[in-house]
């Protein structure tokens, strides 16, 4: 028996899942978010704060939908991105323009409070879990500390992450690529200021990314064959701080202080077809990239503002999920192949390779048309660009 009924059901209230459902409220839609985690406003000051590195792109769809205000204050402009290979001789920068960022460094739990401040909780279950799904009917089965709730749906969301239990229920298949590597997460503190640089580090054991945050602390992302991360995780703070200094070397200054450190296994989780019956996949759920250039969050809040898009022109009828579909292929495509390509061109040890990375670094340094079409594509400007991205808001049409 059906006991309650909505327009839209969205599986994940993480950020992709809780910034979807606002964007579809401003819109007039009956929304319901089941989440597992408790919803929490709080704001802690904590070295060991988690971050999202945001694109240009991103930052304009939260401006759009009144999210941004609540976190420009919190957040770390990036000026530059200096890319190098450690042991080769080549480099490459991209420096900002004037009073144009090349991005943003936030601390998660800010975008949280943000989102959980917009949201009426009337929208919101949680903490809740999905235990059964009827991907033909929209039916879904929702279990709370209240017990079991039978949800219809027009249009089912999953948001749920790369191990997404949406898909598992609706047995749907991925393409899986496992990189053999483990990320070392965590913050570093400096002896002196980063000047809002960002730094991609190339390293024969994996790429290296230290990112600019408030005060002076920088996040630190080093991908690890599986021993060396647990090796590290496990050593003391003198060592670990040894160990990245002598990975990254001096252009951030000495690194004084390692928070928390945290690991995760790193593979590519990508589904071929996102859509499903009434189900359609965004975020990681979709698409699980691996951490380098910092593309994955900023990939999937793409994927909510054209889904809002397609929604709010074409409402919710059968051929909406098509043209969703049709207008990401590129931009998820692209990125992917963007991403994997990396890693791939600079773990690759076929002979004479290193050297070639060198020339192409110092090429892309001095060629300035190829150096802002790399520029566009991580600033989230490649393929079909969402009205939001544009500055143009979501109005809602006639619906079906």
């Amino acid at each position: 028996m059906v006991e309650r009924q909505v327009d839209i059901l969205i599986i994940g209230g993480g950020l992709v899942g809780a910034t979807l459902t606002l964007a579809l409220t401003d819109l007039g839609y009956n929304v319901l978010l089941v989440e597992a985690k408790p919803f929490s406003n709080r704001v802690h000051a904590d070295f060991d704060a988690r971050t999202l590195a945001l694109a240009p792109a991103s930052v304009r769809i939260l401006q759009m939908l009144k999210i941004w205000p609540l976190l420009e204050k919190d957040a770390t402009p990036i000026q530059t991105i200096h890319v190098s290979e450690r042991g080769c001789f080549g480099t490459a920068q991209l420096q900002s323009e004037e009073n144009n960022a090349l991005g943003y460094v936030v601390e998660m739990q800010h975008i949280n409070r943000a989102l959980h401040t917009l949201i009426d909780e009337k929208h919101i279950i949680a903490p809740a879990e999905l235990t059964d799904l009827d991907r033909v009917n929209g039916k879904a089965t929702i279990r709370s500390s209240t017990g079991e709730t039978t949800v219809q749906a027009r249009l089912i969301v999953a948001s749920d992450g790369a191990d997404s239990s949406v898909r598992r229920l609706c047995d749907l298949p991925t393409k899986t690529k496992d990189y053999d590597q483990t990320a070392i997460v965590a913050n570093i503190g400096l002896a002196r200021s980063h000047h809002n640089y960002a730094y991609e580090r190339f390293t024969s054991s994996g790429p290296l990314a230290l990112l600019p945050m408030t005060g002076l602390r920088a996040s630190l992302v080093w991908a690890l064959p599986p021993h060396e991360a647990q090796r590290l995780i496990a050593s003391s703070q003198h060592d670990f701080l040894k160990a990245l200094q002598h990975a990254f070397g001096y252009r951030l200054g000495r690194f004084v202080k390692v928070g928390q450190r945290a690991l995760y296994p790193l593979r590519q989780v990508v589904m071929s077809e996102p859509i499903s019956e009434k189900v359609v996949f965004v975020g990681n759920a979709a698409h699980t990239l691996h951490p380098v250039a910092g593309q994955g969050f900023n990939l999937g809040l793409r994927d909510v503002a054209t889904l809002a898009q397609c929604i709010a022109q074409q409402g919710l009828d059968n051929n909406m999920l098509q043209i969703y579909q049709q207008t990401r292929r590129y931009d998820q495509a692209a990125i992917t192949r963007f991403t994997d390509g990396l890693i791939e061109l600079f773990t690759s040890r076929v002979p004479g390779l290193r050297l070639m990375r060198g020339a192409g670094l110092i090429t892309l340094d001095n060629v300035t048309p190829l150096k802002n079409l790399l520029a566009r594509h991580a600033r989230g400007f490649a393929g079909v660009t969402p009205d939001l991205v544009c500055g143009i808001p979501l109005h809602a049409g006639e619906r079906p």
